[in-house]
């Protein structure tokens, strides 16, 4: 094969290269339209000896396990759920879908009290040097801490949950 012909390989492969980043992320915006972000259905008040210097409720949560980091009466769940599975290391990089989920039970009811839904996508172009490019949505600085502070609040305190 000349080098005319490899040269309009690659231009060609290079184009179609983008098509399944593009419509993967089409599809990250849409779902995040649709029910991306913290959603919170009932704000418990803890007392100001629950919290810690910082401000975060259950102090320590960061460290325990996901099934303790509330406490024996809120159960914290996260899961992750493949709309579509790829290999995005690959050099033509097969595009993967996520949805990263987040909720916080009442125990001795089962009530979904808040729940934090964010959309992610991972390759779908030509990865000739370094790693495949990715996208979420919505952005959170962290969507355990945003829900956690959104769900529970202090007693007594003007603190607002977004500092």
């Amino acid at each position: 094969m000349n080098w005319r012909w490899m040269s309009l390989a690659v231009v060609i492969m290079g184009g179609l290269s983008g098509c399944e980043k593009y419509r993967l992320d089409q599809q990250v915006e849409a779902l995040c339209k649709k029910d991306g972000g913290v959603r919170v259905y009932e704000t418990i008040t803890l007392p100001p000896e629950m919290f810690d210097r910082w401000g975060d409720p259950f102090p320590g949560w960061r460290k325990r396990k996901l099934e303790d980091r509330l406490g024996p009466d809120y159960r914290y769940i996260a899961e992750i759920i493949y709309l579509k599975r790829g290999d995005p290391i690959k050099v033509f990089s097969e595009g993967e879908l996520r949805q990263y989920s987040e909720k916080i039970i009442r125990v001795s009811d089962g009530k979904l009290l808040g729940q934090a839904i964010v959309y992610g996508r991972t390759g779908g172009e030509i990865i000739l040097l370094g790693h495949p490019s990715s996208n979420r949505c919505p952005v959170l600085k962290s969507t355990d801490e945003t829900l956690i502070r959104s769900v529970f609040s202090q007693s007594g305190s003007s603190h607002s949950n977004f500092d």
